[in-house]
Protein backbone atom coordinates (compact mmCIF):
# COMPACT_ATOMS: atom_id res chain seq x y z
CA UNK A 1 0.00 0.00 0.00
CA UNK A 2 1.41 3.40 -0.99
CA UNK A 3 2.03 6.15 1.52
CA UNK A 4 -0.89 8.29 0.29
CA UNK A 5 -3.32 5.35 0.28
CA UNK A 6 -2.17 4.29 3.74
CA UNK A 7 -2.73 7.85 4.98
CA UNK A 8 -6.23 7.77 3.48
CA UNK A 9 -6.97 4.45 5.16
CA UNK A 10 -5.73 5.68 8.53
CA UNK A 11 -7.68 8.91 8.16
CA UNK A 12 -10.78 6.94 7.13
CA UNK A 13 -10.51 4.83 10.30
CA UNK A 14 -10.04 7.87 12.49
CA UNK A 15 -12.96 9.66 10.86
CA UNK A 16 -15.07 6.69 9.83
CA UNK A 17 -18.58 7.60 8.71
CA UNK A 18 -20.22 5.03 10.95
CA UNK A 19 -18.50 6.54 13.94
CA UNK A 20 -19.06 10.10 12.76
CA UNK A 21 -16.62 12.93 13.10
CA UNK A 22 -15.58 12.62 16.73
CA UNK A 23 -16.54 15.65 18.83
CA UNK A 24 -13.01 15.95 20.21
CA UNK A 25 -11.72 19.10 21.84
CA UNK A 26 -8.29 20.42 22.76
CA UNK A 27 -5.21 21.97 21.13
CA UNK A 28 -4.10 18.82 19.29
CA UNK A 29 -7.47 18.41 17.59
CA UNK A 30 -7.54 22.10 16.70
CA UNK A 31 -4.08 21.89 15.15
CA UNK A 32 -5.02 18.81 13.15
CA UNK A 33 -8.08 20.35 11.53
CA UNK A 34 -6.46 23.73 10.99
CA UNK A 35 -3.63 21.90 9.25
CA UNK A 36 -6.19 20.29 6.94
CA UNK A 37 -7.62 23.73 6.23
CA UNK A 38 -4.23 25.16 5.23
CA UNK A 39 -3.32 22.16 3.06
CA UNK A 40 -6.59 22.51 1.18
CA UNK A 41 -6.37 26.31 0.92
CA UNK A 42 -2.82 26.46 -0.47
CA UNK A 43 -3.16 23.58 -2.95
CA UNK A 44 -6.62 24.65 -4.09
CA UNK A 45 -5.61 28.30 -4.49
CA UNK A 46 -2.50 27.60 -6.56
CA UNK A 47 -4.40 25.20 -8.79
CA UNK A 48 -7.30 27.59 -9.30
CA UNK A 49 -5.03 30.57 -10.00
CA UNK A 50 -3.46 28.73 -12.94
CA UNK A 51 -6.95 28.49 -14.50
CA UNK A 52 -8.23 32.03 -14.01
CA UNK A 53 -5.18 33.40 -15.82
CA UNK A 54 -5.87 31.65 -19.17
CA UNK A 55 -9.45 32.93 -18.98
CA UNK A 56 -8.09 36.46 -18.65
CA UNK A 57 -5.75 36.07 -21.64
CA UNK A 58 -7.91 33.87 -23.89
CA UNK A 59 -9.11 36.56 -26.30
CA UNK A 60 -5.53 37.83 -26.81
CA UNK A 61 -3.24 34.80 -27.05
CA UNK A 62 -5.88 32.96 -29.09
CA UNK A 63 -7.90 34.70 -31.77
CA UNK A 64 -10.67 36.79 -30.25
CA UNK A 65 -13.44 34.56 -31.59
CA UNK A 66 -11.76 31.32 -30.49
CA UNK A 67 -10.87 32.77 -27.10
CA UNK A 68 -14.47 33.81 -26.50
CA UNK A 69 -15.71 30.45 -27.77
CA UNK A 70 -13.43 28.53 -25.41
CA UNK A 71 -14.58 30.65 -22.47
CA UNK A 72 -18.20 30.06 -23.46
CA UNK A 73 -17.60 26.29 -23.50
CA UNK A 74 -15.81 26.54 -20.14
CA UNK A 75 -18.68 28.41 -18.49
CA UNK A 76 -21.37 26.28 -20.14
CA UNK A 77 -19.76 23.03 -19.02
CA UNK A 78 -19.29 24.46 -15.54
CA UNK A 79 -22.96 25.41 -15.30
CA UNK A 80 -24.25 22.00 -16.39
CA UNK A 81 -21.78 20.08 -14.24
CA UNK A 82 -22.51 22.20 -11.15
CA UNK A 83 -26.22 21.59 -11.59
CA UNK A 84 -26.33 17.91 -12.47
CA UNK A 85 -22.99 16.16 -11.85
CA UNK A 86 -21.26 17.91 -8.95
CA UNK A 87 -23.22 16.28 -6.15
CA UNK A 88 -23.18 12.81 -7.66
CA UNK A 89 -19.38 13.13 -7.93
CA UNK A 90 -19.30 14.23 -4.29
CA UNK A 91 -21.48 11.27 -3.28
CA UNK A 92 -19.23 8.78 -5.07
CA UNK A 93 -15.82 10.30 -4.32
CA UNK A 94 -16.23 12.26 -1.11
CA UNK A 95 -14.75 15.74 -0.55
CA UNK A 96 -11.05 14.83 -0.84
CA UNK A 97 -11.14 12.58 -3.88
CA UNK A 98 -13.71 14.79 -5.58
CA UNK A 99 -11.53 17.84 -5.08
CA UNK A 100 -8.46 15.95 -6.33
CA UNK A 101 -10.34 14.88 -9.47
CA UNK A 102 -11.48 18.43 -10.14
CA UNK A 103 -7.98 19.85 -9.69
CA UNK A 104 -6.66 17.24 -12.13
CA UNK A 105 -9.24 18.39 -14.71
CA UNK A 106 -8.04 21.96 -14.17
CA UNK A 107 -4.48 20.87 -14.87
CA UNK A 108 -5.60 19.30 -18.16
CA UNK A 109 -7.39 22.51 -19.13
CA UNK A 110 -4.30 24.65 -18.59
CA UNK A 111 -2.18 22.16 -20.56
CA UNK A 112 -4.60 22.18 -23.51
CA UNK A 113 -4.73 25.98 -23.36
CA UNK A 114 -0.92 26.14 -23.51
CA UNK A 115 -0.93 23.81 -26.50
CA UNK A 116 -3.64 25.84 -28.27
CA UNK A 117 -1.58 29.05 -27.98
CA UNK A 118 1.06 27.45 -30.22
CA UNK A 119 -1.57 27.03 -32.96
CA UNK A 120 -1.48 30.68 -34.00
CA UNK A 121 -0.69 31.33 -37.66
CA UNK A 122 -0.36 35.11 -37.48
CA UNK A 123 0.18 37.72 -34.76
CA UNK A 124 -0.57 41.43 -34.85
CA UNK A 125 2.72 43.28 -35.33
CA UNK A 126 1.74 46.08 -32.94
CA UNK A 127 0.19 44.43 -29.89
CA UNK A 128 1.14 40.78 -30.45
CA UNK A 129 -2.44 39.49 -30.42
CA UNK A 130 -3.24 36.34 -32.36
CA UNK A 131 -5.26 37.38 -35.41
CA UNK A 132 -5.20 34.17 -37.44
CA UNK A 133 -5.36 30.60 -36.12
CA UNK A 134 -4.26 27.21 -37.38
CA UNK A 135 -7.00 24.66 -37.90
CA UNK A 136 -6.36 22.86 -34.59
CA UNK A 137 -6.54 25.89 -32.28
CA UNK A 138 -10.34 25.82 -31.90
CA UNK A 139 -10.75 22.08 -31.16
CA UNK A 140 -7.79 21.98 -28.79
CA UNK A 141 -8.99 25.04 -26.86
CA UNK A 142 -12.60 23.84 -26.66
CA UNK A 143 -11.76 20.27 -25.62
CA UNK A 144 -9.59 21.63 -22.84
CA UNK A 145 -12.33 24.08 -21.83
CA UNK A 146 -14.90 21.27 -21.72
CA UNK A 147 -12.70 19.22 -19.37
CA UNK A 148 -11.89 22.29 -17.29
CA UNK A 149 -15.56 23.24 -17.04
CA UNK A 150 -16.49 19.79 -15.78
CA UNK A 151 -13.72 20.06 -13.21
CA UNK A 152 -14.88 23.52 -12.14
CA UNK A 153 -18.40 22.26 -11.49
CA UNK A 154 -17.11 19.53 -9.18
CA UNK A 155 -14.36 21.69 -7.67
CA UNK A 156 -16.41 24.28 -5.82
CA UNK A 157 -18.96 21.79 -4.48
CA UNK A 158 -16.27 19.55 -2.97
CA UNK A 159 -14.23 22.53 -1.75
CA UNK A 160 -17.30 23.97 -0.03
CA UNK A 161 -18.09 20.65 1.62
CA UNK A 162 -14.45 20.19 2.74
CA UNK A 163 -14.40 23.74 4.13
CA UNK A 164 -17.69 23.24 5.97
CA UNK A 165 -16.46 19.98 7.54
CA UNK A 166 -13.29 21.64 8.79
CA UNK A 167 -15.23 24.60 10.22
CA UNK A 168 -17.56 22.27 12.13
CA UNK A 169 -14.66 20.34 13.64
CA UNK A 170 -12.67 23.46 14.57
CA UNK A 171 -15.77 24.97 16.18
CA UNK A 172 -16.30 21.79 18.22
CA UNK A 173 -12.64 21.49 19.22
CA UNK A 174 -12.39 25.14 20.28
CA UNK A 175 -15.91 25.28 21.76
CA UNK A 176 -16.80 28.29 19.64
CA UNK A 177 -19.93 29.15 17.64
CA UNK A 178 -19.60 27.82 14.11
CA UNK A 179 -20.53 31.25 12.72
CA UNK A 180 -17.39 32.75 14.31
CA UNK A 181 -15.20 30.01 12.87
CA UNK A 182 -16.66 30.33 9.35
CA UNK A 183 -16.05 34.09 9.43
CA UNK A 184 -12.43 33.63 10.58
CA UNK A 185 -11.48 30.84 8.19
CA UNK A 186 -13.34 32.45 5.28
CA UNK A 187 -11.12 35.50 5.67
CA UNK A 188 -7.97 33.38 5.82
CA UNK A 189 -9.04 31.35 2.81
CA UNK A 190 -9.82 34.51 0.87
CA UNK A 191 -6.35 35.90 1.63
CA UNK A 192 -4.61 32.71 0.45
CA UNK A 193 -6.89 32.16 -2.55
CA UNK A 194 -6.70 35.70 -3.89
CA UNK A 195 -3.03 36.04 -2.98
CA UNK A 196 -2.11 33.14 -5.24
CA UNK A 197 -4.31 34.55 -8.00
CA UNK A 198 -2.57 37.91 -7.73
CA UNK A 199 0.88 36.29 -7.84
CA UNK A 200 0.13 34.07 -10.85
CA UNK A 201 -1.34 36.98 -12.83
CA UNK A 202 1.61 39.20 -11.96
CA UNK A 203 4.22 36.60 -12.88
CA UNK A 204 2.40 35.77 -16.11
CA UNK A 205 3.13 39.32 -17.23
CA UNK A 206 6.75 38.95 -16.06
CA UNK A 207 7.20 35.64 -17.88
CA UNK A 208 5.37 36.66 -21.03
CA UNK A 209 6.02 40.41 -21.31
CA UNK A 210 8.35 41.62 -24.02
CA UNK A 211 10.10 43.95 -21.58
CA UNK A 212 10.73 41.09 -19.11
CA UNK A 213 11.43 37.35 -19.64
CA UNK A 214 9.70 37.37 -23.05
CA UNK A 215 8.82 33.67 -22.97
CA UNK A 216 6.37 32.35 -25.54
CA UNK A 217 2.70 31.91 -24.61
CA UNK A 218 3.12 28.16 -24.91
CA UNK A 219 6.07 27.99 -22.48
CA UNK A 220 4.43 30.40 -20.03
CA UNK A 221 1.24 28.39 -19.73
CA UNK A 222 3.05 25.05 -19.65
CA UNK A 223 4.85 26.43 -16.59
CA UNK A 224 1.43 27.00 -14.99
CA UNK A 225 0.42 23.48 -16.05
CA UNK A 226 3.31 22.19 -13.99
CA UNK A 227 2.22 24.34 -11.05
CA UNK A 228 -1.31 22.94 -11.32
CA UNK A 229 0.08 19.40 -11.25
CA UNK A 230 2.21 20.20 -8.19
CA UNK A 231 -0.82 21.57 -6.35
CA UNK A 232 -2.95 18.53 -7.25
CA UNK A 233 -0.28 16.02 -6.21
CA UNK A 234 0.37 17.84 -2.93
CA UNK A 235 -3.28 17.86 -1.95
CA UNK A 236 -3.73 14.19 -2.88
CA UNK A 237 -0.68 13.25 -0.80
CA UNK A 238 -0.97 15.38 2.31
CA UNK A 239 -4.69 16.01 2.89
CA UNK A 240 -6.69 13.57 5.03
CA UNK A 241 -9.82 11.92 3.78
CA UNK A 242 -12.41 13.78 5.82
CA UNK A 243 -15.94 12.41 5.78
CA UNK A 244 -19.26 13.93 6.91
CA UNK A 245 -20.81 12.80 10.19
CA UNK A 246 -23.87 11.57 8.29
CA UNK A 247 -22.82 8.75 5.92
CA UNK A 248 -23.36 9.42 2.23
CA UNK A 249 -25.97 7.02 0.86
CA UNK A 250 -24.33 5.94 -2.37
CA UNK A 251 -27.43 3.94 -3.27
CA UNK A 252 -29.42 7.17 -3.58
CA UNK A 253 -27.44 8.52 -6.50
CA UNK A 254 -30.55 9.78 -8.28
CA UNK A 255 -31.29 11.96 -5.28
CA UNK A 256 -27.72 13.24 -5.24
CA UNK A 257 -27.92 13.96 -8.96
CA UNK A 258 -30.46 16.72 -8.26
CA UNK A 259 -29.27 17.74 -4.80
CA UNK A 260 -28.71 21.32 -5.93
CA UNK A 261 -32.16 21.49 -7.50
CA UNK A 262 -33.84 20.04 -4.38
CA UNK A 263 -32.73 23.09 -2.41
CA UNK A 264 -34.62 25.36 -4.78
CA UNK A 265 -37.73 24.91 -2.67
CA UNK A 266 -36.06 26.85 0.14
CA UNK A 267 -36.65 30.60 -0.39
CA UNK A 268 -33.52 31.43 1.63
CA UNK A 269 -31.39 29.84 -1.09
CA UNK A 270 -32.82 32.16 -3.74
CA UNK A 271 -32.49 35.22 -1.55
CA UNK A 272 -28.82 34.51 -0.83
CA UNK A 273 -27.96 34.16 -4.54
CA UNK A 274 -28.05 37.91 -5.19
CA UNK A 275 -24.37 38.32 -4.30
CA UNK A 276 -23.39 35.39 -6.53
CA UNK A 277 -25.47 36.70 -9.45
CA UNK A 278 -24.08 40.21 -8.97
CA UNK A 279 -20.52 38.89 -8.94
CA UNK A 280 -21.18 36.92 -12.13
CA UNK A 281 -22.42 40.01 -13.96
CA UNK A 282 -19.65 42.20 -12.55
CA UNK A 283 -16.85 39.82 -13.53
CA UNK A 284 -18.17 39.54 -17.09
CA UNK A 285 -18.74 43.30 -17.35
CA UNK A 286 -15.20 44.05 -16.19
CA UNK A 287 -13.62 41.47 -18.50
CA UNK A 288 -15.83 42.05 -21.50
CA UNK A 289 -16.45 45.81 -21.46
CA UNK A 290 -14.17 47.67 -19.05
CA UNK A 291 -10.97 45.93 -20.21
CA UNK A 292 -11.51 46.62 -23.91
CA UNK A 293 -13.49 49.87 -23.93
CA UNK A 294 -12.18 51.75 -20.90
CA UNK A 295 -8.80 50.42 -19.72
CA UNK A 296 -7.34 49.78 -23.18
CA UNK A 297 -8.49 53.20 -24.41
CA UNK A 298 -7.37 55.08 -21.30
CA UNK A 299 -3.90 53.47 -21.22
CA UNK A 300 -3.52 53.07 -25.00
CA UNK A 301 -3.16 49.31 -25.08
CA UNK A 302 -4.11 46.04 -23.44
CA UNK A 303 -0.69 45.20 -21.99
CA UNK A 304 -1.73 46.42 -18.54
CA UNK A 305 -4.66 44.00 -18.19
CA UNK A 306 -2.51 41.46 -16.35
CA UNK A 307 -1.20 44.03 -13.88
CA UNK A 308 -4.71 45.46 -13.39
CA UNK A 309 -5.96 41.95 -12.65
CA UNK A 310 -3.13 41.50 -10.14
CA UNK A 311 -4.13 44.75 -8.42
CA UNK A 312 -7.70 43.46 -8.19
CA UNK A 313 -6.69 40.10 -6.74
CA UNK A 314 -4.09 41.53 -4.38
CA UNK A 315 -6.49 44.06 -2.91
CA UNK A 316 -9.19 41.42 -2.58
CA UNK A 317 -6.75 39.11 -0.78
CA UNK A 318 -5.85 41.73 1.81
CA UNK A 319 -9.44 42.85 2.32
CA UNK A 320 -10.76 39.29 2.64
CA UNK A 321 -8.53 38.80 5.68
CA UNK A 322 -9.36 42.21 7.13
CA UNK A 323 -13.11 41.72 6.72
CA UNK A 324 -13.17 38.50 8.76
CA UNK A 325 -12.75 40.10 12.23
CA UNK A 326 -15.06 42.92 11.17
CA UNK A 327 -17.75 40.37 10.26
CA UNK A 328 -17.32 38.67 13.63
CA UNK A 329 -17.60 41.97 15.49
CA UNK A 330 -20.45 43.77 13.70
CA UNK A 331 -22.05 40.90 11.78
CA UNK A 332 -21.89 39.71 8.18
CA UNK A 333 -24.71 41.97 6.95
CA UNK A 334 -22.73 45.25 6.99
CA UNK A 335 -19.81 43.57 5.20
CA UNK A 336 -22.20 42.24 2.57
CA UNK A 337 -23.51 45.80 2.15
CA UNK A 338 -19.96 47.00 1.46
CA UNK A 339 -19.64 44.51 -1.40
CA UNK A 340 -23.01 45.58 -2.78
CA UNK A 341 -21.97 49.24 -2.81
CA UNK A 342 -18.69 48.37 -4.58
CA UNK A 343 -20.52 46.47 -7.34
CA UNK A 344 -23.07 49.28 -7.70
CA UNK A 345 -20.29 51.84 -8.03
CA UNK A 346 -18.51 49.76 -10.67
CA UNK A 347 -21.63 49.78 -12.85
CA UNK A 348 -22.44 53.45 -12.28
CA UNK A 349 -18.90 54.65 -13.07
CA UNK A 350 -19.06 52.87 -16.43
CA UNK A 351 -21.25 55.75 -17.63
CA UNK A 352 -18.74 58.40 -16.50
CA UNK A 353 -17.20 60.51 -19.25
CA UNK A 354 -14.82 59.72 -22.06
CA UNK A 355 -12.55 56.72 -21.44
CA UNK A 356 -9.53 58.69 -22.73
CA UNK A 357 -9.90 61.07 -19.81
CA UNK A 358 -9.52 58.33 -17.20
CA UNK A 359 -5.76 57.82 -17.51
CA UNK A 360 -4.45 55.82 -14.56
CA UNK A 361 -7.69 56.65 -12.76
CA UNK A 362 -9.09 53.64 -14.60
CA UNK A 363 -7.67 51.50 -11.80
CA UNK A 364 -10.68 52.56 -9.67
CA UNK A 365 -12.70 49.90 -11.52
CA UNK A 366 -10.28 47.23 -10.33
CA UNK A 367 -10.24 48.60 -6.80
CA UNK A 368 -14.05 48.42 -6.67
CA UNK A 369 -14.04 44.91 -8.13
CA UNK A 370 -11.37 43.93 -5.60
CA UNK A 371 -13.62 45.07 -2.74
CA UNK A 372 -16.59 43.19 -4.15
CA UNK A 373 -14.48 40.11 -4.84
CA UNK A 374 -13.20 40.06 -1.24
CA UNK A 375 -16.75 40.07 0.11
CA UNK A 376 -17.84 37.42 -2.39
CA UNK A 377 -14.97 35.02 -1.67
CA UNK A 378 -15.04 35.31 2.12
CA UNK A 379 -18.12 36.68 3.88
CA UNK A 380 -20.58 35.56 1.22
CA UNK A 381 -19.39 31.94 1.36
CA UNK A 382 -19.33 32.00 5.15
CA UNK A 383 -22.99 33.03 5.03
CA UNK A 384 -23.79 30.06 2.78
CA UNK A 385 -22.05 27.72 5.24
CA UNK A 386 -24.06 29.25 8.13
CA UNK A 387 -27.43 28.92 6.41
CA UNK A 388 -26.89 25.45 4.89
CA UNK A 389 -24.73 23.26 7.18
CA UNK A 390 -24.07 19.50 7.22
CA UNK A 391 -25.75 17.48 4.46
CA UNK A 392 -27.14 20.61 2.77
CA UNK A 393 -23.68 22.09 2.28
CA UNK A 394 -22.70 20.38 -1.02
CA UNK A 395 -25.96 21.33 -2.73
CA UNK A 396 -25.80 24.89 -1.41
CA UNK A 397 -22.25 25.48 -2.63
CA UNK A 398 -23.12 23.90 -5.98
CA UNK A 399 -25.85 26.51 -6.30
CA UNK A 400 -23.37 29.29 -5.54
CA UNK A 401 -21.48 28.33 -8.65
CA UNK A 402 -24.61 27.57 -10.70
CA UNK A 403 -26.12 31.01 -10.19
CA UNK A 404 -22.86 32.94 -10.57
CA UNK A 405 -21.88 31.04 -13.71
CA UNK A 406 -25.36 31.47 -15.19
CA UNK A 407 -25.12 35.24 -14.67
CA UNK A 408 -21.73 35.32 -16.39
CA UNK A 409 -23.08 33.27 -19.31
CA UNK A 410 -25.97 35.71 -19.77
CA UNK A 411 -23.56 38.64 -19.56
CA UNK A 412 -21.17 37.13 -22.13
CA UNK A 413 -24.06 36.52 -24.52
CA UNK A 414 -25.28 40.11 -24.14
CA UNK A 415 -21.73 41.39 -24.52
CA UNK A 416 -21.29 39.51 -27.79
CA UNK A 417 -24.27 41.32 -29.34
CA UNK A 418 -22.99 44.42 -31.10
CA UNK A 419 -25.64 46.94 -30.15
CA UNK A 420 -26.00 49.48 -27.39
CA UNK A 421 -29.26 48.07 -26.02
CA UNK A 422 -27.63 44.74 -25.11
CA UNK A 423 -24.77 46.50 -23.33
CA UNK A 424 -27.19 48.71 -21.42
CA UNK A 425 -29.19 45.64 -20.41
CA UNK A 426 -26.02 43.96 -19.13
CA UNK A 427 -24.98 46.80 -16.85
CA UNK A 428 -28.58 47.34 -15.68
CA UNK A 429 -28.77 43.70 -14.55
CA UNK A 430 -25.56 44.25 -12.59
CA UNK A 431 -27.04 47.33 -10.89
CA UNK A 432 -30.37 45.68 -10.09
CA UNK A 433 -28.92 42.62 -8.40
CA UNK A 434 -26.33 44.68 -6.53
CA UNK A 435 -29.14 46.83 -5.11
CA UNK A 436 -31.11 43.72 -4.07
CA UNK A 437 -28.23 42.08 -2.18
CA UNK A 438 -28.66 43.55 1.30
CA UNK A 439 -32.51 43.50 1.40
CA UNK A 440 -32.43 39.86 0.28
CA UNK A 441 -29.94 38.91 3.02
CA UNK A 442 -32.08 40.62 5.67
CA UNK A 443 -35.19 38.75 4.51
CA UNK A 444 -33.29 35.43 4.44
CA UNK A 445 -32.11 36.07 8.02
CA UNK A 446 -35.70 36.69 9.11
CA UNK A 447 -36.81 33.42 7.51
CA UNK A 448 -33.93 31.58 9.20
CA UNK A 449 -34.94 32.77 12.69
CA UNK A 450 -38.62 31.88 12.35
CA UNK A 451 -38.21 28.08 12.74
CA UNK A 452 -36.02 28.65 15.82
CA UNK A 453 -38.61 30.95 17.35
CA UNK A 454 -41.34 28.39 16.68
CA UNK A 455 -39.28 25.61 18.31
CA UNK A 456 -38.66 27.74 21.40
CA UNK A 457 -42.35 28.57 21.65
CA UNK A 458 -43.42 24.93 21.33
CA UNK A 459 -40.83 23.85 23.91
CA UNK A 460 -42.00 26.44 26.45
CA UNK A 461 -45.65 25.46 25.95
CA UNK A 462 -44.88 21.79 26.48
Amino acid sequence: MSLSLRRDAEAGQALAPEAGLHPETGPSTTRRYRREFYIMSVAFSLNHATVTTPILYASSVLTQSIGNSSNAVLYGATLLCSLFLANIAYAVCGPKRGLTLAMFCYMIYVGFFALSTSECAKHDAINGKCIEAESLQLPIACIGALIGGMGAGILWTCQGAFYSLVCEEVATAERRPKEDVTAELAGTFGLIFLGFECAVRFFTTILNGKDYADLSNEVTFFIWTGAAFLATASFATFASRLEPSVPVDKAALCTKLLAAVHLWGDPKLWLLQTTNITFGFAAAWLGGWVNSNILSVALKGSSFIGFAGAILSGLAAILAKMLAPIARRIGKGPVLALGSIAFLSLGILSYWGNAVEWGWGVTIFYVLMGIGRAVYESTNKAIIADFFPNEKSPGAFANVFVFGTFASCVAFILGSVENKEAQVAEVHLLLIFAALTLPSFILASVLKTKPRAREVSETSLS
